[in-house]
């Protein structure tokens, strides 16, 4: 443990390279596929994990980063609403804890009203009867926790984008359904963040809204040169202390730079953050981590994503980020 901690994510991404360059393993994406910002996300994002459980009666799941899922006998309906009580449903879980995980599944913290989420996990959940989508009508989650954690939680409803690139975002549950904070017991003090009555599939997030001192700043990161752009670049930044990640949106083409864009998200001066670029440039793939920022007025980084980069070698550092 003592270990993992002391390799820097830098050093990790060497190992990743060298590794790489004596295995006869494959990145996922042909070599002579066209390389795209798209196939780049495609190629990251994790395989979900595979389930089954019976209709009609009460079992649980739990998912290999610690997500509790419960299911009662009214727990599935089908697309007009009546309840399923028999049969086998196939159920898949993607489960993303921390910022890097989050990336590599294509999602943020931001809300569809432009603000900040601070994040207690976030899942993805599908369920099919005979390879037919079923819906959720009733059923309880527990988010794992690192550690005993009060802040007040509530559950959001991923929105997919019809652009593939945009990601998810999040909009505020409209059940009303009241988080606990629980623990395994006395001997195996595992914390969770317990929501009883879950009425969505799909994308679900678990989170607070954050509200943030001023003096605020937006933040600008700069690229090497105008063949990064909007088309085939995504700029993302990080925030350590707050499990939290948001994308720069704005793009400004004479300068290559890509910034917040929207006022809600500027960021209090002294914020402790780390920019992540993700690129497909001329068939090829560029990463770039920044780390131990912290946040000024008026902050302008400059990032260099010029070395070409493998799909695992990425994987392994978001995963440790």
């Amino acid at each position: 443990m003592m270990m993992r901690k002391l390799m820097t994510p830098l050093m990790i991404l060497a190992m990743a390279i060298g590794f790489g360059a004596c295995s006869d393993d494959k990145d996922p994406a042909p070599a002579n596929e066209n390389k795209s910002i798209a196939s780049l996300y495609q190629s990251l994002k994790e395989t979900p994990q595979g389930f089954t459980v019976n209709a009609g009666s009460w079992q649980s799941i739990t998912g290999a980063r610690g997500t509790i899922i419960r299911f009662n006998p009214q727990s599935f309906k089908d697309a007009s609403g009546n309840i399923i009580t028999s049969g086998t449903v196939d159920i898949t879980l993607t489960e993303a804890y921390t910022p890097g995980q989050m990336l590599l599944n294509n999602v943020t913290t931001e809300t569809d009203s432009h603000e900040l989420l601070g994040s207690g996990g976030c899942v993805n959940i599908t369920a099919k009867v005979n390879n037919h989508e079923v819906f959720a009508n009733n059923y309880s989650i527990s988010f794992k926790q690192p550690g005993a954690n009060e802040q007040s939680m509530a559950l959001f409803n991923g929105i997919a984008s019809t652009d593939p690139l945009s990601g998810t975002i999040w909009s505020s549950d409209s059940s009303n359904t009241v988080p606990r904070a629980t623990k395994d017991s006395l001997s195996n003090p595992t914390f969770y963040y317990a929501f009883d009555s879950c009425l969505n599939f799909n994308w679900i997030n678990c989170d607070h809204f954050i509200s943030s001192p001023d003096p605020k700043s937006d933040v600008k990161v700069t690229l090497p040169d105008s063949s990064y752009n909007v088309a085939n670049t995504r700029v993302f930044i990080i925030f350590p202390d707050l499990n939290m990640v948001t994308g720069l949106s704005h793009y400004d083409a004479a300068t290559s730079t890509f910034s917040l864009g929207y006022p809600s998200y500027f960021l209090p001066v002294g914020t402790n953050i780390k920019v992540v670029v993700l690129s497909a440039r001329n068939n090829a793939y560029y990463f770039d981590l920044k780390e131990n920022i912290t946040v000024s007025n008026n902050i302008s980084i400059t990032t260099n994503p010029a070395m070409q980069q493998s799909v695992s070698a990425i994987q392994s550092v978001l995963l440790n980020l």
